[in-house]
């Protein structure tokens, strides 16, 4: 397998347009790249392994996510299972918090246990995949997904910022593009088979110099991220937006193959912002991926649907500190968003579905 990327991400998310790779060491994820990445978290680190479930025929999307990060005020860094679930008759937001010394995750692989309530390992062979077992209040599931694509690295194995002598490294892989998911799960007492729904898995750190730390909040200014599948195609983009770069790529697969990988030739553009009445947030309710290369004709239209999950990245901030941060500095939020898409590929036009999200630190931004 293998396939060609174009653009180079460097220092502070800049990217030389001009770097082509084909088979690069760089661009293939290993089982390594998928194990625990932080061997120590100090505050200011994040990492996390994240999973969902989109099962058209049941109409349910489940997301699952192990989370490991520092609270707003940076005075913590703490554990938690985030679960989400959407199904037909009920839609549920759980967080289930546990101790870092309880966790135990391999640097070799993803092989993740959380005392025998949560357990994520990888299964090698013809068609690699992952098994997930949850038994937590409220929530219980039993998954097996088998990938159907190769894995996608368009940043390499971490991108490295800095801003005067404050540095932190940043890294977002794809272990599984798209994958075949089957299994089961429970909530409020009703179980909810699955059987061939379409699943996907990317795996994210963030870890600061010991030292010199630069946090999060103070590099990112907003991220967009967002999948899709279309007729025999599957897209994934994203969109960071730092204080110095912006940082675009893209993946389509046809079928199981890649066709098509880079950095920085894409538009992302949000086509109509909403207002969330729950958090006093605007967010994006709808969002346009255009292809700037000649070479490749692409157009994907996310439109508006309904909001999976949300959050004010401020929870748990004592309510006057937190009422000056929205008054004078920013609202922090994070939305999540099913959605439908209309994708203009090479001429011929596909329907289908997919998901995206969005993660503001620092107010919103219109670029």
């Amino acid at each position: 397998m293998g396939y060609t990327h174009t653009g180079k991400v460097l220092i502070n998310g800049e990217v030389d347009r001009d770097q082509v790779f084909k088979d690069d060491q760089e661009l293939a994820v290993i089982p390594a790249d998928d194990g625990r990445q932080i061997a120590e978290y100090i505050k200011g680190d994040f990492e996390w392994w994240y999973f969902d479930i989109n099962d058209h025929a049941a109409g349910c999307f489940v997301k699952i996510v192990v989370h490991i990060g520092t609270n707003p005020l940076r005075t913590k860094v703490s554990g938690q299972l985030a679960v989400s679930i959407n199904s037909p008759e009920k839609s549920l937001s759980l967080l289930h918090p546990f101790d870092i010394s309880s966790l135990n995750a391999d640097t070799w692989q993803c092989n993740i246990s959380v005392s025998d309530k949560i357990k994520i390992w990888t299964e090698f062979g013809e068609h690699p995949g992952y098994v997930i077992k949850i038994d937590i209040p409220e929530f219980r599931c039993n998954f097996r997904f088998r990938s159907e694509i190769e894995g996608w690295k368009p940043l390499g194995k971490q991108v490295p910022y800095q801003s005067g002598n404050r540095k932190a490294d940043f890294s977002w892989i794809i272990p599984v593009p798209r994958a075949r998911v089957d299994g089961d799960f429970c909530i409020a007492n009703k179980v909810y088979l699955i059987y061939g729904a379409i699943g996907y898995h990317d795996h994210n750190f963030i870890k600061v110099d010991k030292k010199k730390p630069l946090y999060l909040d103070e590099m990112v200014i907003r991220w967009h991220w967002g999948k899709a599948t279309a007729g025999v195609y599957t897209l994934i983009f994203m969109d960071v937006t730092t204080r110095s770069n912006r940082t675009l790529s893209l993946m389509v697969a046809e079928n199981t193959r890649i066709i098509y990988s880079c950095n920085n030739l894409i538009e992302s553009t949000v086509l109509k912002y909403d207002y969330d009445e729950h958090l006093k947030a605007e967010f994006p309710e709808s969002m346009e991926i255009r292809s700037l290369d000649p070479n490749f004709s692409l157009r994907a239209e996310f439109g508006s649907g309904r909001i999976l999950d949300r959050r004010d990245l401020l929870e748990g901030v004592n309510p006057i500190i937190k009422f000056l941060i929205k008054l004078l500095i920013a609202r922090p939020a994070y939305h999540g968003i099913l959605a439908a898409v209309r994708l203009e590929i090479n001429g011929k036009i596909f329907e289908g579905t997919g998901n995206f999200e969005s993660m503001v630190f620092r107010g919103k931004v219109v670029v």
